[in-house]
């Protein structure tokens, strides 16, 4: 049985919001839902991880959220499960969600921040704030809970990492520079990451996303060969491809994340900013 510390799972890059910052690019109006893709069921009982996270684009925004939590269920039945969401949409959780999942709140304006805190009032959740200098990716953290059992966590003032991409109406995606991929690696946040999106495995958010991202949207040269390279694997490759995932790759040329840029106070709802690229 191999074990890891967490797996990521992407659902769907559907989100009513357009953040400047978006690590996952929905700030390019790129919309649509994920499908359980079943040949990932050849590693049940091959491979657990720790903590299982559901994200998107919006998560609560998949019309089959609760058959992706299900299918998580009935794969890791004892990892510990997140739905990662902006808490826009709440009411779309299933009802008996808290048996066994927990939320990761994070409020990207002062009134989601009051709207969600009146959503968690009104489901007799509690919500108490919390210092933790392990994560900065938010100044202020409510720990959730409910008749005494923690269902999960809520972040004001949302941190994004300042990605060094550059999207113009009618231009080709282009970034700002390349970095160096070995100095890159050795600062990588996501070394102990993994995520799965659309039944391939990946290291980090950008190896994931950046193959798809090349298909969809006219990217510059020499940026081009690099992002449209796919460095996943295939359920069948994972036991073999998981002993080397953390090697530098030459995407790491195109992730700059050791910088990070505050939201805005006012969320930005999402328009369609990019019509084609």
């Amino acid at each position: 049985m191999i074990r890891l510390p967490e797996l990521t799972i992407y659902i769907s890059h559907t989100c009513d919001l357009a953040c400047k910052n978006c690590f996952t690019y929905n700030n390019l109006n790129w919309a649509g839902h994920f499908e359980i893709n079943k040949d990932v069921e050849i590693l049940k009982d091959k491979v657990e991880f720790d903590e299982i996270f559901l994200i998107g684009g919006e998560p609560t925004l998949h019309p089959r959220l609760q058959d992706w939590m299900q299918w998580v269920g009935s794969m890791w039945i004892n990892s510990k499960k997140w739905i990662v969401t902006n808490g826009r949409h709440l009411d779309n959780l299933p009802h008996d969600w808290d048996s066994k999942w927990n939320i990761e709140i994070s409020a990207h304006s002062p009134q989601d921040l009051s709207n969600i805190l009146t959503w968690l009032d009104e489901n007799n959740i509690d919500h108490e704030k919390f210092k933790d200098d392990r994560h900065t990716d938010a100044d202020t953290h409510y720990r959730l809970t409910k008749n005494g059992k923690e269902v999960g966590e809520l972040s004001e003032a949302w941190n994004f990492f300042e990605l060094p991409m550059i999207a113009k109406e009618g231009k080709s995606l282009t970034w700002k520079y390349l970095e160096v991929a070995n100095e890159q690696h050795s600062i990588c946040p996501a070394k102990a990451c993994m995520h799965l999106i659309d039944g391939r495995f990946y290291r980090c958010q950008q190896q994931a996303l950046l193959p798809r991202l090349s298909k969809q949207f006219q990217i510059e040269d020499p940026y081009k060969k690099i992002a449209e390279q796919d460095v996943g694997c295939d359920p069948l490759e994972f036991q073999e491809w998981v002993i080397t995932k953390d090697s530098p790759q030459e995407q790491c040329r195109l992730c700059d994340w050791n910088k990070k840029v505050k939201l805005p106070a006012e969320s930005e709802i999402k328009k369609i900013k990019v019509l084609k690229l």
